[in-house]
């Protein structure tokens, strides 16, 4: 396989012998379950593409990876080829004409797979319509759902990988330190938002969430960060809670942290902090090969222990599932699941009021290793008075 000449060192990019090693994985993989091909269906950011390419997708694109020979990529935008060439490490990028199903299964059949057994990858994001109609198109081929041997294997993380990983916790952290540095009375939440993403946009980088809730530490009214933020303004014994996820060619870290506006935190917010605390170290210590969910969520058992509660997963992988697991009180289902080395997961405490009034969250990514995760970020765990 070989690489764009012109571009490796405009974009991060692999080395060979590590794009070898995925796809050799992944041929292994179909193997044993008797594919001809794989079709991996992407969307802007989708890590799947990006893992078996370097292209990270802005827009919708298919990539058909035979069992045998070389893939192709088809993007949705014509004028996207030169980029994306510049980019991947494939040399067969075009774009579909639509429908894309129509382009899909033309070149199905002129590999002469039309009647293969194709797996299909991201099946949770293919259009109900598109999926009936690929089998429309190709009466005599299977379909079968590929993503979970997939996904399986793209969890564990070769020691290449972990450079890109730790450069998006290198990135969280950049946004925490603007926080601290620049968080004052006055600001409303449309301006924290703004130097989150101003602490990381002149940097290779793909934006992820930036969550962000502000209240009142003596009289608090929220418990997690919004999702969206409001035009509240803060003020002197404000509290800023924080989830804030920046990426770097497909591999994404989250970080949580509160911040104190001008005033220390009060009694109940160091409490809150104390807790969650204890509960992320709980956590972090039987990160390790082979822990499981209930031994998980067993290390949560501080935060109901100190009279709280929690209104968010605890524990969470990619997308923030694979897994979702909660505390004892918690909302969430227990998703079986079992830990293996170099799996990178999210310790996020979010111990709160039992009426939901008041809440912090506190929390890093880490790398799964024999002697407990090691977390991805060195912003350290405090909690700042800003602004003073």
């Amino acid at each position: 396989m070989t690489a764009q000449a012109e571009a490796t060192d405009l974009f991060p990019r692999f080395s060979a012998a590590e794009f070898e090693r995925r796809h050799k994985a992944m041929r292994e993989a179909m193997d044993r379950e008797r594919l001809d091909a794989m079709l991996v269906y992407g969307l802007p950011g989708s890590v799947e593409i990006s893992y078996l390419t370097n292209y990270v997708p802005l827009s919708p694109c298919w990539l058909i990876f035979p069992r045998h020979g070389e893939p192709a990529l088809l993007l949705h935008f014509y004028n996207h080829i030169f980029c994306a060439r510049a980019q991947a490490i494939i040399d067969d990028i075009r774009a579909y004409r639509l429908p894309a199903t129509e382009t899909v299964a033309d070149h199905l059949r002129e590999r002469g797979l039309a009647a293969g057994r194709i797996g299909v990858v991201s099946l949770n994001w293919v259009s109900h319509h598109d999926f009936i109609d690929l089998q429309r198109r190709l009466p005599d081929a299977s379909l079968p759902d590929f993503g979970g041997p997939f996904t399986a294997i793209r969890w564990v993380k070769s020691e290449e990988e972990m450079p890109f990983v730790r450069r998006s916790g290198y990135l969280t952290d950049l946004t925490c330190e603007a926080l601290e540095r620049e968080l004052r009375p006055g600001l409303s939440e449309f301006d924290i938002r703004s130097i989150v993403v101003g602490a990381f946009e002149r940097h290779e980088s793909d934006p992820g969430i930036h969550f962000i809730a502000s209240t009142s530490m003596i009289e608090p009214d929220r418990c997690v960060p919004w999702q969206r933020p409001t035009p509240r303004t803060i003020t002197r014994g404000s509290v800023v809670i924080t989830e804030i996820t920046v990426s770097y060619w497909g591999y994404s870290t989250q970080i949580h942290r509160p911040f104190a506006i001008a005033e220390e935190p009060t009694p109940l917010y160091r409490q809150l902090f104390d807790a969650a605390c204890e509960c992320y170290e709980s956590v972090r210590r039987i990160c390790k090969p082979g822990t499981t969910s209930e031994e998980i969520v067993a290390a949560t058992a501080c935060i109901e222990e100190r009279g709280f509660t929690s209104y968010d997963s605890v524990f969470h992988g990619e997308r923030g599932k694979f897994p979702e697991l909660g505390t004892r009180s918690a909302w969430h289902r227990l998703e079986p699941w079992r830990l293996r080395e170099n799996m990178v997961h999210v310790i996020q405490p979010n111990p709160v009021t039992c009426d939901y009034r008041a809440g912090l969250q506190l929390g890093a990514a880490v790398i799964v290793r024999p002697a407990g995760g090691e977390s991805l970020h060195n912003y350290p765990f405090k909690f700042p008075v800003c602004g003073a």
